[in-house]
């Protein structure tokens, strides 16, 4: 596929979408993009995708990089989990995304092509955070402290079944092991390290390594 017929799909899909080269640029702006986001096509092409999203996570750190490991893993043929994302808009303000990858390799032109479709959650965002205040008054009135309501919440969430290898990794994570040291201190490669590191934060639906870590922590699995 050509990238022309590849964006005359996307100008239908039913999610906003962009796309971006190997480098990280902007290649392809969809409509729904600009009504979700409000920045228009002329703004955002050959831009790099972070200074205009200027991604974060739900405790303010960034996501959206020039070091993008979502890019990377994508470059790489190595699956990515959806993930949310705390964007910003041309007003200014920020929207709540939920983000999917796909990757498609084009016959012209740089390849592959990250393709980025995107929704807005922000209803979903409210409700979570409706539940978190709730649980932080029940903490009050019940003279428990804040965050045994928060870590009970936790407990409760399902079970997250994970092979023995991604444990053993999620361990050394949990130990700041980086990728060499882990691939050497298991005697594999660091692109095979690299992918279960990817299934570790897809089934616990993180974006860091550290956010997998603490999960996994309160939720008993390391």
């Amino acid at each position: 596929m050509e990238a022309r017929d590849l964006f005359a799909l996307l100008d239908h899909a039913g999610d906003a979408a962009f796309a971006v080269e190997p480098d990280g640029l902007i290649c392809y702006w969809s409509p729904k993009a600009e009504e979700l986001l409000g920045f228009t096509k002329p703004e955002t092409l050959s831009k790099n995708c972070d200074g205009i999203l200027r991604g974060e996570d739900g405790s303010g750190c960034a996501v959206c990089t020039r070091d993008c490991q979502i890019l990377e893993s994508a470059r790489e043929s190595r699956d990515v989990a959806n993930y949310d994302l705390y964007a910003q808009t041309a007003l200014g303000d920020r929207r709540w995304l939920n983000i999917s990858i796909i990757v498609a390799h084009v016959k012209q032109g740089p390849s592959p092509l990250v393709v980025h479709l995107m929704r807005d959650i922000g209803q979903r965002k409210r409700h979570e955070n409706l539940t978190r205040e709730i649980m932080l008054r029940v903490g009050e009135l019940t003279g428990r402290q804040a965050d045994q309501i928060l870590d009970r919440a936790y407990s409760q969430q399902p079970v997250v079944e994970l092979t023995p290898r991604e444990l053993v990794i999620l361990r050394s994570l949990a130990l700041s092991h980086n990728t060499n040291e882990i691939a050497e201190d298991l005697h594999i490669t660091t692109a095979t390290v690299r992918n279960h590191i990817q299934h570790v934060l897809g089934k616990l639906k993180c974006h860091t390594r550290l956010e997998a870590v603490l999960r996994a922590t309160r939720q008993g699995i390391i």
